[in-house]
């Protein structure tokens, strides 16, 4: 004898099984879709505000740079480098830059010895000591001498820099050992677009040109 279904239980329908399951499944991929949507358009989101945040690092590094006067650089080179050896004597040169600091030129010496790297900065128009500083070396450092006698001057350096930039002014300068050769690497800014240019500087060739982040 069949026993009679109990009223009290529910019947259940498998059509609504299968709809119900579809729904959620329906749901579920709306609910994913939504994340996903919402995690690229974060990212664009993040890409743009890079994009234009490196954009107005750009503009306001050539700015600062355009607010230097290069007439205000009176001493050369070698007087910078007199005033590091006469702060720290019988040392080897590694580095000399000529850069923007607070719309001033300031030049920074580095040299070093078998334990300690040196650093003088120099006012570039008064020919002030500004700083000196030494730190000891690491154990796996080890800077390399740069003889400035064979190096081209700055202004040949500047005007290598600018014909390779194609159009602009020469504002920051650096001279140093890189892979087994000196080079100079020159900034040159052209509105709001700062261009570094990397020559040998013995021969004057030029090895990079690149918009300066």
């Amino acid at each position: 004898m069949n026993k009679k279904q109990d009223q009290n239980q529910p019947v259940i329908d498998n059509k609504d099984v299968k709809t119900t399951k579809k729904n959620a499944r329906t749901k579920w991929a709306t609910m994913v879709a939504c994340v996903c949507g919402g995690l690229l358009l974060g990212a664009g989101g993040t890409f743009g505000v890079m994009a234009a945040q490196d954009s107005h690092e750009d503009r306001v590094e050539a700015t600062q740079l355009k607010k230097a006067n290069t007439n205000d650089i009176k001493i050369d080179q070698q007087a910078a480098i007199d005033k590091f050896n006469a702060k720290y004597a019988n040392k080897q040169i590694s580095e000399v830059k000529l850069e923007v600091d607070h719309g001033k030129y300031v030049y920074e010496v580095k040299g070093f010895d078998d334990t300690k790297e040196y650093e003088v900065e120099v006012n570039a128009k008064t020919g002030k000591v500004i700083s000196s500083k030494s730190e000891k070396l690491d154990a796996d450092e080890k800077p390399t001498a740069l003889d400035t006698s064979k190096a081209i001057s700055r202004d040949d350096a500047s005007n290598v820099a600018k014909d390779a930039a194609k159009k602009g002014s020469a504002v920051e300068w650096e001279l140093k050992e890189e892979n087994g050769k000196a080079v100079w690497e020159v900034k040159v800014v052209n509105g709001h677009q700062v261009k570094e240019v990397t020559l040998d500087a013995n021969s004057k060739k030029v090895l990079s040109t690149e918009i300066d982040h």
